[in-house]
Protein backbone atom coordinates (compact mmCIF):
# COMPACT_ATOMS: atom_id res chain seq x y z
CA UNK A 1 0.00 0.00 0.00
CA UNK A 2 2.17 3.12 -1.46
CA UNK A 3 1.19 6.41 -0.98
CA UNK A 4 1.98 8.96 -3.80
CA UNK A 5 5.25 10.04 -2.40
CA UNK A 6 6.52 6.64 -2.03
CA UNK A 7 5.78 5.60 -5.41
CA UNK A 8 6.98 8.60 -6.50
CA UNK A 9 10.29 7.89 -5.00
CA UNK A 10 10.27 4.52 -6.43
CA UNK A 11 10.38 5.62 -10.05
CA UNK A 12 13.08 7.77 -9.36
CA UNK A 13 15.56 6.33 -7.55
CA UNK A 14 16.98 3.05 -7.09
CA UNK A 15 16.85 0.43 -4.00
CA UNK A 16 18.75 2.44 -1.55
CA UNK A 17 19.19 1.90 2.55
CA UNK A 18 21.44 -1.44 2.29
CA UNK A 19 19.26 -3.12 -0.36
CA UNK A 20 15.51 -1.74 1.08
CA UNK A 21 12.55 -0.74 -1.57
CA UNK A 22 12.81 3.51 -1.43
CA UNK A 23 9.00 3.03 -1.72
CA UNK A 24 8.70 1.12 1.29
CA UNK A 25 11.34 3.20 3.29
CA UNK A 26 8.95 6.65 2.47
CA UNK A 27 6.05 4.93 4.15
CA UNK A 28 8.38 3.93 7.26
CA UNK A 29 9.27 7.58 7.64
CA UNK A 30 6.03 9.12 7.16
CA UNK A 31 4.07 6.55 9.67
CA UNK A 32 6.49 6.94 12.14
CA UNK A 33 8.34 3.34 11.21
CA UNK A 34 6.25 0.86 9.49
CA UNK A 35 7.62 -2.35 11.53
CA UNK A 36 7.20 -1.86 15.35
CA UNK A 37 6.33 -3.77 18.38
CA UNK A 38 2.46 -5.12 19.23
CA UNK A 39 1.53 -7.69 21.77
CA UNK A 40 5.22 -8.72 21.93
CA UNK A 41 5.93 -9.21 18.80
CA UNK A 42 7.06 -7.29 15.68
CA UNK A 43 4.37 -6.38 13.02
CA UNK A 44 4.13 -3.82 10.00
CA UNK A 45 2.66 -0.60 11.18
CA UNK A 46 1.28 0.23 8.32
CA UNK A 47 -0.65 -2.95 7.16
CA UNK A 48 -1.89 -2.66 11.27
CA UNK A 49 -3.28 0.70 10.65
CA UNK A 50 -4.84 -0.74 7.02
CA UNK A 51 -6.53 -3.56 9.48
CA UNK A 52 -8.02 -0.36 11.73
CA UNK A 53 -9.56 1.31 8.33
CA UNK A 54 -10.80 -1.54 7.31
CA UNK A 55 -12.61 -2.18 10.86
CA UNK A 56 -13.88 0.91 11.22
CA UNK A 57 -16.02 0.05 7.95
CA UNK A 58 -16.67 -3.57 9.42
CA UNK A 59 -18.63 -2.36 12.29
CA UNK A 60 -20.34 0.73 10.47
CA UNK A 61 -23.19 -0.89 9.34
CA UNK A 62 -23.11 1.03 6.07
CA UNK A 63 -20.92 3.41 3.76
CA UNK A 64 -19.44 6.32 5.21
CA UNK A 65 -17.48 8.90 4.16
CA UNK A 66 -13.69 9.75 4.44
CA UNK A 67 -13.30 12.27 6.61
CA UNK A 68 -15.96 9.80 9.09
CA UNK A 69 -13.49 6.95 8.46
CA UNK A 70 -10.35 9.09 9.18
CA UNK A 71 -11.65 9.99 12.19
CA UNK A 72 -12.94 6.64 13.81
CA UNK A 73 -9.39 4.91 12.52
CA UNK A 74 -7.38 7.80 14.47
CA UNK A 75 -5.50 8.47 11.13
CA UNK A 76 -5.55 11.51 8.65
CA UNK A 77 -7.86 12.07 6.15
CA UNK A 78 -5.09 11.96 3.62
CA UNK A 79 -3.65 9.01 5.47
CA UNK A 80 -6.90 7.02 4.92
CA UNK A 81 -7.65 8.00 1.32
CA UNK A 82 -4.42 6.61 0.23
CA UNK A 83 -5.16 2.90 2.33
CA UNK A 84 -8.49 3.29 0.68
CA UNK A 85 -7.19 4.17 -2.82
CA UNK A 86 -5.69 0.71 -2.25
CA UNK A 87 -8.15 -0.91 -1.29
CA UNK A 88 -10.88 0.28 -3.65
CA UNK A 89 -8.31 -1.38 -6.69
CA UNK A 90 -8.03 -4.46 -4.65
CA UNK A 91 -11.30 -4.85 -4.77
CA UNK A 92 -11.79 -4.69 -0.76
CA UNK A 93 -13.55 -1.73 -0.76
CA UNK A 94 -15.90 0.19 -2.95
CA UNK A 95 -16.99 3.72 -3.59
CA UNK A 96 -20.07 5.27 -4.45
CA UNK A 97 -19.55 7.77 -7.47
CA UNK A 98 -17.04 10.01 -7.50
CA UNK A 99 -15.76 10.91 -4.39
CA UNK A 100 -18.48 9.50 -3.06
CA UNK A 101 -18.73 7.15 0.16
CA UNK A 102 -16.80 4.03 0.86
CA UNK A 103 -18.18 0.44 1.80
CA UNK A 104 -16.33 -3.03 1.87
CA UNK A 105 -16.51 -4.35 -1.13
CA UNK A 106 -16.70 -7.54 -2.71
CA UNK A 107 -13.20 -9.46 -1.82
CA UNK A 108 -13.94 -8.78 1.73
CA UNK A 109 -17.04 -10.56 1.29
CA UNK A 110 -15.06 -13.61 -0.20
CA UNK A 111 -12.74 -13.24 2.51
CA UNK A 112 -15.69 -13.15 5.25
CA UNK A 113 -17.51 -16.11 3.30
CA UNK A 114 -14.15 -18.24 3.26
CA UNK A 115 -14.01 -17.56 7.05
CA UNK A 116 -17.21 -18.53 8.10
CA UNK A 117 -16.78 -22.21 6.15
CA UNK A 118 -13.95 -23.00 8.26
CA UNK A 119 -15.91 -22.24 11.49
CA UNK A 120 -17.13 -24.90 13.46
CA UNK A 121 -19.23 -23.59 16.12
CA UNK A 122 -20.05 -26.77 18.34
CA UNK A 123 -16.02 -27.56 18.52
CA UNK A 124 -15.41 -24.16 19.50
CA UNK A 125 -18.32 -23.80 22.09
CA UNK A 126 -17.35 -27.35 23.11
CA UNK A 127 -13.66 -26.11 24.14
CA UNK A 128 -14.96 -23.85 26.55
CA UNK A 129 -16.86 -26.42 28.93
CA UNK A 130 -13.81 -27.68 30.93
CA UNK A 131 -12.65 -24.03 31.44
CA UNK A 132 -16.17 -23.00 32.41
CA UNK A 133 -17.00 -25.78 35.11
CA UNK A 134 -13.45 -25.31 36.49
CA UNK A 135 -14.08 -21.59 37.21
CA UNK A 136 -17.54 -22.24 38.00
CA UNK A 137 -17.57 -25.28 39.83
CA UNK A 138 -20.58 -26.20 38.09
CA UNK A 139 -21.55 -28.98 35.31
CA UNK A 140 -21.52 -27.34 31.86
CA UNK A 141 -23.33 -28.73 29.22
CA UNK A 142 -23.53 -27.68 25.50
CA UNK A 143 -27.29 -28.07 23.15
CA UNK A 144 -27.97 -28.00 20.02
CA UNK A 145 -31.23 -27.63 18.14
CA UNK A 146 -32.93 -30.06 16.48
CA UNK A 147 -36.68 -30.92 15.18
CA UNK A 148 -37.53 -32.27 18.92
CA UNK A 149 -36.15 -29.17 20.94
CA UNK A 150 -32.73 -28.33 22.50
CA UNK A 151 -30.84 -31.55 22.65
CA UNK A 152 -27.57 -31.83 25.09
CA UNK A 153 -24.98 -33.67 23.11
CA UNK A 154 -21.59 -32.16 25.38
CA UNK A 155 -21.20 -32.72 29.05
CA UNK A 156 -18.49 -31.84 31.14
CA UNK A 157 -19.27 -33.01 35.34
CA UNK A 158 -17.70 -30.36 37.94
CA UNK A 159 -15.91 -31.74 40.72
CA UNK A 160 -19.21 -31.09 43.09
CA UNK A 161 -21.38 -34.55 41.92
CA UNK A 162 -25.45 -34.28 42.30
CA UNK A 163 -27.96 -36.68 41.35
CA UNK A 164 -30.33 -35.76 37.73
CA UNK A 165 -31.15 -37.47 35.19
CA UNK A 166 -29.30 -35.34 32.70
CA UNK A 167 -26.91 -36.94 30.02
CA UNK A 168 -26.06 -36.89 26.53
CA UNK A 169 -29.03 -37.05 24.56
CA UNK A 170 -31.06 -35.33 26.78
CA UNK A 171 -34.06 -33.44 25.50
CA UNK A 172 -34.62 -30.14 27.70
CA UNK A 173 -37.96 -28.37 27.38
CA UNK A 174 -38.77 -25.10 25.65
CA UNK A 175 -40.00 -22.96 28.52
CA UNK A 176 -39.12 -24.84 31.71
CA UNK A 177 -35.60 -24.91 31.10
CA UNK A 178 -32.78 -22.36 31.06
CA UNK A 179 -31.49 -24.18 27.73
CA UNK A 180 -35.06 -23.60 25.68
CA UNK A 181 -35.58 -20.41 26.84
CA UNK A 182 -32.18 -19.49 25.66
CA UNK A 183 -33.27 -21.21 22.02
CA UNK A 184 -36.52 -20.03 22.37
CA UNK A 185 -35.21 -16.21 22.84
CA UNK A 186 -32.04 -16.35 19.84
CA UNK A 187 -34.12 -18.14 17.35
CA UNK A 188 -36.86 -17.64 14.56
CA UNK A 189 -40.21 -17.99 15.84
CA UNK A 190 -40.72 -19.88 13.03
CA UNK A 191 -38.07 -22.57 14.10
CA UNK A 192 -39.50 -22.80 18.00
CA UNK A 193 -43.26 -22.63 17.27
CA UNK A 194 -43.62 -25.95 16.30
CA UNK A 195 -42.17 -27.32 19.32
CA UNK A 196 -43.43 -24.91 21.99
CA UNK A 197 -46.53 -25.86 20.45
CA UNK A 198 -46.44 -29.38 20.99
CA UNK A 199 -45.10 -28.62 24.65
CA UNK A 200 -47.68 -26.27 25.75
CA UNK A 201 -50.38 -29.08 24.23
CA UNK A 202 -48.29 -32.32 26.56
CA UNK A 203 -47.99 -29.70 29.42
CA UNK A 204 -51.99 -28.85 29.53
CA UNK A 205 -52.88 -26.74 32.81
CA UNK A 206 -49.26 -28.49 34.60
CA UNK A 207 -47.31 -25.31 32.79
CA UNK A 208 -48.28 -21.88 34.12
CA UNK A 209 -48.88 -19.03 31.93
CA UNK A 210 -46.22 -17.55 30.42
CA UNK A 211 -45.61 -14.43 28.71
CA UNK A 212 -43.37 -15.52 26.10
CA UNK A 213 -42.66 -12.17 24.69
CA UNK A 214 -41.89 -10.28 27.50
CA UNK A 215 -39.80 -13.80 28.86
CA UNK A 216 -37.68 -13.33 25.49
CA UNK A 217 -37.19 -9.63 25.34
CA UNK A 218 -35.37 -10.19 29.16
CA UNK A 219 -33.51 -12.84 27.88
CA UNK A 220 -32.25 -10.44 24.88
CA UNK A 221 -31.30 -8.14 27.23
CA UNK A 222 -29.53 -9.98 29.70
CA UNK A 223 -28.21 -12.70 27.24
CA UNK A 224 -28.57 -15.20 29.88
CA UNK A 225 -31.83 -17.30 31.01
CA UNK A 226 -32.21 -18.82 34.25
CA UNK A 227 -34.33 -21.65 36.14
CA UNK A 228 -34.43 -22.92 39.57
CA UNK A 229 -35.30 -26.37 40.06
CA UNK A 230 -38.04 -25.96 37.51
CA UNK A 231 -36.74 -29.08 35.45
CA UNK A 232 -34.80 -30.95 38.00
CA UNK A 233 -35.65 -30.58 41.65
CA UNK A 234 -32.99 -28.89 43.34
CA UNK A 235 -31.05 -27.97 40.78
CA UNK A 236 -30.58 -24.26 39.09
CA UNK A 237 -29.43 -23.17 35.79
CA UNK A 238 -27.77 -20.87 33.28
CA UNK A 239 -27.64 -20.44 29.67
CA UNK A 240 -26.71 -18.44 27.08
CA UNK A 241 -26.30 -18.48 23.56
CA UNK A 242 -23.40 -18.75 20.94
CA UNK A 243 -24.54 -16.83 17.85
CA UNK A 244 -23.76 -16.39 14.22
CA UNK A 245 -23.40 -14.10 11.85
CA UNK A 246 -27.22 -13.58 11.42
CA UNK A 247 -27.48 -13.90 15.38
CA UNK A 248 -29.20 -16.66 15.76
CA UNK A 249 -27.98 -19.44 18.23
CA UNK A 250 -25.79 -22.21 16.56
CA UNK A 251 -25.43 -23.66 20.05
CA UNK A 252 -26.40 -22.64 23.82
CA UNK A 253 -23.69 -23.04 27.13
CA UNK A 254 -25.62 -24.08 30.21
CA UNK A 255 -24.52 -24.26 33.76
CA UNK A 256 -25.58 -26.11 36.32
CA UNK A 257 -25.91 -27.33 39.99
CA UNK A 258 -27.30 -27.41 43.38
CA UNK A 259 -26.41 -23.82 44.41
CA UNK A 260 -30.14 -21.59 44.12
CA UNK A 261 -27.88 -18.54 43.76
CA UNK A 262 -27.38 -19.89 40.05
CA UNK A 263 -31.05 -18.62 39.03
CA UNK A 264 -30.20 -15.01 39.62
CA UNK A 265 -28.73 -13.37 36.33
CA UNK A 266 -26.24 -11.14 37.98
CA UNK A 267 -24.46 -14.37 39.78
CA UNK A 268 -20.62 -14.48 38.77
CA UNK A 269 -21.22 -17.91 37.10
CA UNK A 270 -23.75 -16.79 35.23
CA UNK A 271 -21.90 -13.65 33.83
CA UNK A 272 -18.66 -16.21 33.12
CA UNK A 273 -21.18 -17.60 31.45
CA UNK A 274 -22.53 -14.96 29.41
CA UNK A 275 -18.94 -12.95 28.60
CA UNK A 276 -17.38 -16.36 27.27
CA UNK A 277 -20.10 -16.91 24.88
CA UNK A 278 -20.36 -13.31 23.81
CA UNK A 279 -16.32 -13.70 23.15
CA UNK A 280 -17.56 -17.09 20.60
CA UNK A 281 -20.25 -15.02 19.37
CA UNK A 282 -18.06 -12.31 18.16
CA UNK A 283 -15.52 -14.76 16.38
CA UNK A 284 -18.37 -15.75 14.58
CA UNK A 285 -19.68 -12.98 13.37
CA UNK A 286 -22.31 -11.96 15.30
CA UNK A 287 -23.53 -7.99 16.55
CA UNK A 288 -26.19 -8.72 19.01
Amino acid sequence: MRSIAAAAICRKAPKTMGGQDPAMAAIELEEGGAIGAAAGSRGIQSVEIGNRVLMVLMRAGGPLPLKAIAQAAGISASNAHRYLASYVRDGLVVQDGDGGRYDLGPIALQLGLAAMGRLDPVARAAAELPALAEASGFTAHLAVWSLHGAVVVRLHRSRVPFVGALSLGSVMPLLRSATGRTFLAWLPESVTAPVLATETRAAGRDLPPVDVDALVAEIRARRVATVDGSVVPGLAAASSPVLDWQNEAQCVLTLIGTDRALADPDHPAALLLAERCRIISEDLGATA
